[in-house]
């Protein structure tokens, strides 16, 4: 539609109007009036938030580049378990049906080094899809809602209003982290979502499309854990005290396109890249909660649809960039603070030995609040 409005002006302008007479110039007032030109808005990085803002915008007709410096559909490190976004959310930027016929999870077990500790149905059913399938949806429905997209390509532009960063988690040297991801097929469940808790580790195992499970962890990082890509979560997992889980999943059908690793991350409120603090920032480049809490793909939704007006704004003018970039920052963080504040001080119980054994008998005693912790951590 863009593309056409500039084709059109250029048209009128070269042939219809070339004299520049008084008739003329009212009328190309009147047609700037009512087709107003906006200003093209440039998403750098395709996940979850970045593609989901690029719907968003599309539906209200702003223009929309978005960069991605791999290609889809593609495997990545992720819970793959969707909880605590809002109906209300999802129709603002257009995905209102994004989940329909996906697995929902409603029953809960968690486990300290083999042993059950604790049970409980969730307080409020959670969607289980894969990233593969949902990118995949997603970036179909930005590029037929006429955004332009480039794969295979990292944005080099120069630093201008307009650019929004979704590119990720930031690098950070010295961190002490690993995430691990592997679809296991065919893999029996005793829980919706099973979450297993070891030596400075957890792992989450949780149902998604065609009999998959999905299972990721964070787990301290081990240098002295040396193991090939199949082999990797199995690795951790029993020198994290997790001998009986590790040996399921070793002895697991694996889907291996889909067996990854991450490291150089933090959780939590991201710092800013130098040099690039004039972009405006979503998704897991501006907060990264705790992998337990289930929350991390709602988080990316919600930044999304909280972008969106802003920038709607910015893009027609009626909002400078400056003002637009604090709105949608202040906006964040009031939205995320709690959550981000609740998901640090759970964060130690599950990573720290002993603060892990009283969790465990706060679990066995049924005196954890789980069903509070958990609205707490959306």
């Amino acid at each position: 539609m863009i593309r056409a409005v500039l084709c059109l002006e250029q048209t009128i302008t070269a042939k219809v109007f070339f004299s520049r007479s008084k008739l003329s110039l009212r009328f190309w007032s009147l047609f700037r009036i009512l087709t107003p030109l906006k200003k093209k808005v440039t998403i750098i990085g395709g996940g979850l938030a970045g593609i989901s803002l690029g719907i968003g915008l599309r539906k209200r007709g702003i223009p929309v580049r978005l960069f991605e410096a791999g290609q889809y559909p593609r495997h990545r490190v992720c819970g793959e378990f969707i909880s605590g976004v809002s109906e209300k959310s999802l129709r603002f930027i257009g995905i209102e049906d994004v989940f329909d016929g996906m697995p929902r999870h409603r029953s809960t077990a968690w486990y300290y080094q083999g042993e059950k500790a604790f049970e409980s149905a969730l307080p409020t059913p959670a969607v289980g899809v894969s990233r593969y399938k949902l990118d995949k949806d997603l970036i179909d429905r930005f590029e037929a809602a006429g955004g332009e997209l480039f794969t295979g390509t990292r944005f080099t532009g120069d630093l201008e209003s307009g650019q929004v960063y979704a590119t990720g988690r930031a690098r950070q040297k010295g961190s002490q982290w690993i995430g691990i991801k592997c679809h296991l097929l065919d893999f029996p469940l005793e829980a919706d979502l099973e979450m297993h808790v070891g030596e400075g580790s957890y792992l989450g195992l949780s149902a998604v499309e065609d009999n998959r499970v999905d299972a990721c962890g964070l787990f301290t990082l081990k240098p002295e854990v040396k193991a090939p890509r199949l082999e990797l979560m199995s690795s951790y997992l029993e020198a994290c005290g997790l001998g009986q889980l590790a040996e399921r999943v070793r002895t697991a059908r694996k889907d291996e396109s889909s067996c990854l690793g991450v490291n150089a991350f933090e959780l939590g409120w991201q710092p800013e890249v130098p040099g690039e603090s004039d972009r405006l920032r979503i998704g897991d480049r501006f907060a990264i909660i705790g992998p337990f809490s289930g929350n991390g793909m709602s988080m990316a939704f919600e930044g999304a649809a909280t972008a969106i007006e802003p920038l709607e704004a910015w893009s027609k003018g009626d909002l400078e960039w400056k003002h637009c970039r604090e709105i949608v920052d202040r906006k964040l963080k009031k939205l995320f603070r709690r959550r981000i504040a609740v998901s640090n001080l759970i964060h130690p119980f599950l990573t720290k030995k002993h603060k892990q054994k009283l969790l465990v008998t706060m679990g066995k005693m049924q005196i954890i609040p789980y069903a509070s912790l958990f609205r707490a951590l959306r």
